[in-house]
């Protein structure tokens, strides 16, 4: 029994004498390495402060505060991620194939080619002063294409606790959004001339729509860029005006003509048949992004004249043809009337009410205004019921009349409401057909 005592007598001292020896082993650098370790906070929590949801326009940064907990932690880009789950882009056009890099499902982690951190920092008071546990992280949007984004954002911190074992500590979800810059949701509509006075004898003020594009995801859901993602516009030229006051209620902005500029006199004073300036009209968006278009800006006078000289040799060869017209269209052309005048408007209806006049075995009996892919034409279909005999002038009292109105409405105006019109030409073709020998 004694030898036995003695036995795990040795065995007990060997065990102290080796901890001994393990313990002198280790140097002090090491014990307070493994000390300081064991002191670090973890973190168990992250707060987003502020931010309920997210609304960036694409290519723009965006800030986020938030509290980790407990304080003590340090945050830096190394440890900090993004995980963007429920990611759905709208395209412009209807989706055969994503643009964009699919994201797997497979990690905890999902990033995403839209969302980048940029910065991570601490935040800090009015007076400059670190709070503690509070950080500043700066997420930059991007992405190729015209394309809108929703994800829900989740704060994602990584951290290796003392032996050594990874682990992640999430925020609650955040909605967030990517919308197309002002340049891609928004599509300048106009016409190439307009007539310089209204009906009742007002300056015409020069119309600019200012339509929103439509997207759609995947799944055939669609989204329509908000015009009031414009928070500005402004122009630079200086005949014209801008009103923008306009813009987000019924989405079109105004130019208006300065009462006595120079520019309008020689047109005023029928020296001219047209007049043609530019205005550059810039809107910008939320994020700062703009639309920017030189304004081309072409006038013409309330009462246009068309004076052709016509063979009778030529009106007698045709006078059974019912096919037979008169084109005029190059001389209204001279008055900015031109086949392309309305190709920049999605929305031109046009109407005309023609007044003919019977002189002399010739008249005029009807005029057409729309050529092939509704393009503006001016042809008048002459009437000759006998051949003529001799050449004819038309005086200025006899001139056959056209009432030509060419207007437009905002993008979603009701077509039938005449009060959500704009009428960009409102206008009296006079055209006097004289015959020549």
């Amino acid at each position: 029994m004694l030898m036995k005592r003695m036995i795990y007598t040795t065995k007990f001292i060997s065990v102290l004498v080796f901890v001994a020896l393990m313990l002198a082993a280790c140097n002090k650098d090491e014990w307070k390495d493994d000390v300081d370790a064991l002191k670090q906070p973890m973190p168990t929590g992250i707060v987003i402060m502020d931010a309920v949801s997210v609304t960036a326009v694409k290519g723009t940064s965006f800030q986020l505060r938030f509290r980790v907990n407990p304080s003590g932690v340090a945050v830096t880009e190394g440890n900090l991620e993004l995980d963007l789950q429920n990611s759905d882009t709208y395209l412009l056009v209807p989706p055969t194939r994503s643009a964009f890099s699919a994201q797997s499902r497979a990690s905890y982690v999902t990033p995403s080619d839209c969302y980048k951190i940029t910065g991570v920092e601490p935040d800090r008071n009015g007076s400059g002063e670190i709070l503690d546990g509070q950080w500043i992280v700066t997420i930059k949007t991007q992405g190729e294409g015209n394309f809108r984004n929703v994800s829900d954002l989740y704060l994602v911190m990584n951290y290796t606790d003392a032996a050594g074992v990874a682990h992640k500590v999430s925020s609650p979800v955040l909605p967030v959004q990517i919308v197309p810059t002002a340049d891609e949701g928004v599509e300048f509509r106009y016409s190439l001339v307009q007539t310089l006075r209204t009906a009742h004898g007002e300056l015409n003020p020069y119309i600019l729509y200012t339509d929103v594009n439509t997207y759609r995801n995947a799944s055939g859901g669609e989204w329509v860029y908000d015009i009031s993602f414009i928070t500005k516009a402004e122009s630079q030229g200086e005949a014209m005006t801008l009103d923008w006051l306009t813009l987000h209620e019924k989405q079109y902005v105004s130019l208006i003509p300065k009462e006595g500029h120079e520019l309008w006199t020689s047109l005023e004073e029928g020296k001219e048949k047209k007049v043609s300036t530019a205005s550059q009209v810039a809107i910008t968006d939320f994020g700062g992004t703009q639309k920017i278009i030189d304004l081309p800006i072409t006038y013409c006078p309330r009462t246009v004249i068309i004076r052709r000289d016509m063979p009778i040799a030529e009106l007698n060869a045709n006078r059974d043809d019912i096919d037979y017209v008169i084109d005029l269209s190059a001389e209204a052309a001279e008055y900015g009337l031109t086949a392309d005048m309305a190709s920049h408007l999605t929305r031109r209806p046009t109407s005309i009410d023609f007044h003919g006049v019977f002189i002399d075995n010739f008249g005029i009996d009807e005029i057409n205004t729309v050529g092939e892919d509704n393009t503006f034409v001016l042809q008048a279909s002459p009437f000759i019921p006998d051949e003529l005999t001799a050449g004819f002038i038309t005086a200025d009292a006899d001139a056959a009349i056209a009432n030509y109105i060419l207007h437009s409405f905002p993008q979603y105006g009701d077509p039938l409401d005449k009060n959500t019109f704009q009428f960009l030409l409102d206008m009296e073709i006079r055209i006097l057909i004289n015959g020549v020998e």
